[in-house]
């Protein structure tokens, strides 16, 4: 990765900040969101999951959804995945919130495993066959946030994470927000699906 630039800030005031590094075969985005807007917001924090042994609902806060930009790009973070356009879905899936007041900030982290590959709640990951290894420009890292004067809104706590919360609002999927922030990289390679995998951030 590339050295740290200067910290991105939404229209609404929400400020990103992350100095990337790597470990082993994990890139690593530790992060902070400040909010210096007008409003209370509700940022992404974690992507609901399943225990493989028990069945119980967890949430992954080191998890993140990768997907190909149209500027040749990798897009890497905790946002709204778009929805697939092959398949009709009875209820979308988005990351669990976590509150962020005026004026405070939080920290998250992501942990993308290497080699980096197009990930999404709506599909499983495909055999090697299935993708094609493109080079990319640099890695956005996104996060994104609802705020809470959203028409609507109602932020409901996770029963399994109290401090956690579902968010619903009378169009979930287009009143999201996202801020982001760019690193230019070299010699980064992605695993890149051949199917009909939706890039289309609404």
């Amino acid at each position: 990765m590339a050295d740290p630039v200067p910290a991105n800030i939404a229209a609404g005031g929400l400020r990103l900040t992350c100095q990337p590094g790597k470990s082993g075969n994990m890139l690593l985005f530790p992060y902070t969101l400040e909010n210096r807007g007008p409003v209370d917001i509700y940022a992404m924090h974690a992507l609901k999951s399943v225990d493989p042994a028990s069945g119980e609902a967890r949430a992954n806060d080191a998890a993140g959804i990768v997907i190909a930009s149209e500027t040749g790009d990798a897009i890497v973070g905790k946002f709204a995945a778009p929805l697939p356009t092959d398949q009709r879905v009875a209820m979308p899936v988005f990351p669990l919130a976590r509150h962020l007041p005026v004026g405070a900030s939080l920290d998250g982290r992501l942990e993308i495993p290497l080699p980096l590959a197009e990930t999404s709640p709506y599909f499983a990951d495909l055999t090697l066959r299935g993708y094609e290894i493109i080079d990319i420009k640099g890695v956005q890292l996104t996060i994104g946030y609802w705020p809470a004067d959203n028409d609507g809104l109602v932020a409901i706590p996770a029963d399994y994470v109290p401090d956690l919360f579902n968010i619903v609002t009378r169009n979930t999927m287009r009143s999201a927000l996202r801020v982001t922030q760019r690193y230019p990289t070299t010699g980064l390679q992605l695993f890149k699906r051949t199917d009909a995998f939706p890039r289309t951030l609404s």
